[in-house]
């Protein structure tokens, strides 16, 4: 059974691996077209599929940063490192930034098993205290990034647009249709279209041999933030990002540390949120779900067990494939190819999304613009998620519908 295991293991990895790097092709997809498919996985013990779907999903939150970082075509639960890791990027650090996320990744994922015992006890009581009131913790956390900008009044005009776009698309169609092209609207298409029209030039990268950062600080911040994330519904990875380097003031090195934690604590803390209250919060866990009723302690430590080795292998791949890729950058024309980058994302909308997709993409690229061109930070476009969520959790949905229509 433990090569069966590991065979399994290795195959989730080369599906995260192909889902963390294609813009838009999500985990949830691959778990959609297996559970369609089921029959052919009839007879199969549990345990290789929980491997299975366990490494694909860990997997994914360590590749996915580097198109993210690299070329400016985010996912959802990578689209703020689009900001500081671009930004170093553009100033010869893109190693820096991807081994940041790397290793926040690596961190947080031991800090969740160390914590392993005291959630199993905690979760419950976590759960039924923060749910009440999470509308008044974001609200909080969207004051206090108005309050810090620089341009006050810019900065809520943007988030409320940004907020009134998520409101009418999300409430409107899928939520898996309008994601992925309303993101790449407001992150990366806006991005990717002004390095083309001011011609930006990539400085040769340096690919140092020691990173410093405040690792403990970060990884704390993204395991908080990981563990909101999984328990609460409507809480996604941008918008625990959020809330944790505002309420804890992350400088930019924890910020990507603690982005790259969010994403794999997140994956941890769901599958342990379903053993201990029975709740599915990821696409993952509903793939499981659909196959056993609940976990066994026996498959809990398989998870660790899978998620640790699929870590540790993700990450060290993760970061050979950064030097490759930006070893050989420097010969590319980078003007050329993120203009071939923007026409290829316009391209992913529509096979992904249709005629929709690529219209709310195009109104999001012009908030993006709209961001950029007045100088506030674009961490007011995840109106686009707060909003809405605010409006879920305060039971105002109603009310916000009342004055839109």
């Amino acid at each position: 059974m433990f090569l069966e295991i590991l065979l399994f293991v290795f195959l989730g990895i080369a599906f995260g691996i192909v889902t963390g790097l294609i813009p838009g092709l999500h985990p949830n997809t691959i778990f959609t077209l297996i559970f369609s498919l089921a029959f052919l996985f009839t007879g199969l013990p549990v345990q290789l599929i929980l491997a299975f779907v366990v490494s694909l999903a860990v997997s994914n939150t360590f590749f996915d940063f580097i198109p993210t970082i690299l070329f400016g075509a985010p996912e959802e639960d990578s689209v703020l490192s689009v900001l500081p890791g671009h930004k170093l990027l553009l100033k010869g650090r893109g190693y820096e930034a991807i081994f940041l996320v790397t290793m926040g990744g690596l961190g947080v994922m031991l800090l969740t098993v160390f914590s392993l015992p005291a959630l199993f006890f905690f979760l419950p009581l976590i759960y039924t205290t923060i749910k009440p009131v999470i509308h008044i913790i974001l609200l909080s956390v969207v004051a206090w990034m108005v309050y810090t900008e620089r341009k006050p009044l810019h900065a809520l005009s943007v988030f409320i647009l940004a907020g009134i776009f998520g409101l009418l698309t999300l409430n409107s169609f899928p939520s898996e249709e309008v994601m992925f092209p309303a993101l790449t609207g407001l992150f990366g298409m806006s991005t990717v279209l002004v390095s083309v029209m001011t011609r930006v030039k990539i400085p040769p990268q340096k690919i140092q041999k020691e990173v410093q950062g405040d690792w403990l600080k970060g990884s704390v911040t993204g395991w908080l933030a990981g563990l909101l994330a999984g328990l609460l519904p409507g809480i996604g990875s941008s918008q625990a990002g959020i809330i944790a380097s505002q309420f804890l003031r992350a400088k930019l090195r924890e910020f990507l540390i603690a982005l790259g934690g969010i994403n794999t604590s997140n994956i941890f803390f769901t599958f342990i949120v379903f053993y201990v209250i029975g709740k599915t919060r990821s696409g993952a866990v509903w793939m499981i779900s659909q196959i056993i009723d609940y976990f066994t302690l026996a498959d809990v430590y398989l998870l660790i067990v899978v998620g640790i080795l699929t870590s540790l292998i993700s990450g060290l791949l993760t970061i050979k494939a950064s030097k490759f890729l930006l070893n050989r950058m420097r010969n590319i024309n980078y003007t050329r190819m993120m203009s071939f980058i923007f026409l290829g994302l316009i391209t992913l909308v529509f096979v992904f999304s249709g005629l929709i997709g690529l219209l709310v993409s195009i109104t999001g690229m012009f908030l993006g613009l709209l961001a950029i061109s007045i100088g506030i930070k674009r961490t007011h476009l995840m109106g686009f998620l707060l909003l809405p969520t605010i409006a879920y959790f305060s039971g105002l949905n109603p009310l916000f519908f009342g004055i839109l229509w």
